[in-house]
């Protein structure tokens, strides 16, 4: 049985992997050590107290074994261990704790080629061929984040044709849709080097701590122009602003503002994905009978969703 099958009260014994442990203590006095741990079974997160800690904690990024109360506490499920052990490596797999796309991903590396081949400029395509011939394989397993949104495997994959396609309904006339195509297959393309999924759960990495995807996504772009004779300058440039500005405003991480067509284009189609996203997310989780989700991360407020029938006057 997974976490989401179990009901308050119950008693939780499993396999459950740490994506976060820290030794805090209470408010008692004197204070006790106790664990505040954040546990994942690679379908549902879940908020874990160890009280009375004393002794090694768990290691992050590896599995232990617990066994549990399942409670609430200020309405978020918590479970409260009573026992637990370190695993050894030997005991588990670790792609069983990480969350995998729900789409089928064969699917989605059809639409890829599809919007790939759109892009009709050599020097364009010649750049998405290059840099895939090297990445391809991390480009269709990464996840897009590790929490914000499509943080699972395959997420990025899954992200890129979501975006493609709203760039797509959203171009003018006036559009090239060259570039701005080419800009939404690759402009999150440098998150394969911002995250480690080899593990029981996705972390990030030195280099994503230290530059982001903007940054690396510049710098992969420049290293692949000598593989792309047919890329003009102007191109190459136009391409580089649609990573650098996709973020939108500079306080949200771009070193600049979109200043093109395609570049605004760009990060309003990649702000719609992520926010269709995280509004059906929070619909299906959204219990039968309930008219509001959650407060949704990001978007700060709960979304009706309607209780399928007209309400009584």
């Amino acid at each position: 049985m997974k976490l989401k099958d179990y009901s308050i009260g119950q008693l939780f014994s499993g396999y459950l992997a740490v994506k976060l442990c820290n030794i805090r203590q209470t408010n008692q006095n004197p204070p006790k050590d106790y664990l505040d741990l954040r546990l994942t079974d690679g379908d549902t997160e879940i908020v874990a107290r160890v009280w009375d800690h004393s002794g090694q904690a768990p290691t992050e990024n590896s599995v232990i074994f617990v066994s549990a109360n399942l409670t609430q506490f200020r309405g978020e499920n918590q479970l409260n261990i009573s026992e637990w052990r370190q695993v050894s490596q030997e005991e588990y797999n670790p792609r069983d704790f990480l969350p995998v796309c729900p789409y089928d991903t064969n699917i989605l590396m059809r639409q890829l080629e599809n919007y790939i081949l759109q892009v009709k400029d050599i020097g364009l395509a010649q750049m998405i061929r290059s840099i895939f011939s090297k990445y391809y394989n991390k480009f269709i397993e990464a996840p897009a984040a590790i929490s914000h949104h499509h943080a699972y495997i395959g997420g990025l994959i899954e992200h890129t044709c979501g975006v493609a396609d709203q760039c797509l309904r959203l171009a003018t006339p006036g559009t090239d849709k060259d570039i701005l195509l080419t800009g939404a297959i690759l402009h999150d393309v440098a998150k394969i080097f911002d995250y480690d999924w080899s593990g029981c759960v996705m972390t990030m990495t030195d280099t994503g701590q230290l530059l982001g995807h903007i940054t690396q996504g510049m710098m992969l772009i420049k290293s692949h122009a000598p593989n792309c004779p047919d890329i003009s300058t102007k191109k190459l440039n136009h391409l580089l602003h649609l990573i650098a500005s996709h973020h939108g405003k500079l306080e949200w991480g771009s070193p600049v503002e979109p200043c093109t067509l395609e570049a605004v284009l760009l990060h309003n189609a990649d702000v719609l994905d992520v926010q269709l996203w995280k509004l059906n997310h929070a619909r299906d989780q959204v219990s039968e009978g309930e008219k509001w989700t959650a407060i949704i991360k990001g978007l700060n407020r709960r979304f009706w969703v309607g209780s399928g029938e007209s309400d009584a006057k």
